[in-house]
């Protein structure tokens, strides 16, 4: 992976760490012990994982009533689209990006993405 992906990928695990708390109001000890001790991919898996029946519509409410939300949404998914873009100028782009939208961060975008309006449910 490259240096760039690496810091785009270390900035969406701070992203979706900072949805949770835009939605949670804080964060759970437990989460944040793990993400501080190098476990980056916590809050994604738990918004995914723990939140994933209830979590497109809560989005979708709060995406449009609150500013701190929606920034915080906004900016998950536009640091997703530069991850893809960076995969999409190497020469597997194509499958760098497939991969990217399998993966558990991809997940997120996708949910993220739908349930802010920024793409159609599919």
């Amino acid at each position: 992976m490259s240096r760039e992906a690496e810091t785009l990928t270390r900035k969406l695990n701070s992203a979706a760490r900072d949805i949770v708390e835009a939605i949670d109001g804080d964060l759970q000890r437990d989460l944040e012990k793990r993400f501080t001790a190098g476990e980056g991919n916590v809050y994604t898996l738990y918004l995914i994982e723990d939140r994933a029946r209830r979590l497109p519509k809560l989005i979708e409410r709060r995406y449009k009533s609150e500013r701190l939300v929606r920034g915080r949404v906004d900016a998950y998914v536009r640091l997703f689209e530069r991850l893809l873009d960076t995969f999409a100028e190497t020469p597997q782009g194509d499958q760098l990006v497939d991969a990217s939208l399998a993966s558990e961060s991809g997940k997120l975008y996708l949910l993220l993405a739908q349930a802010s309006g920024r793409i159609s449910p599919q």
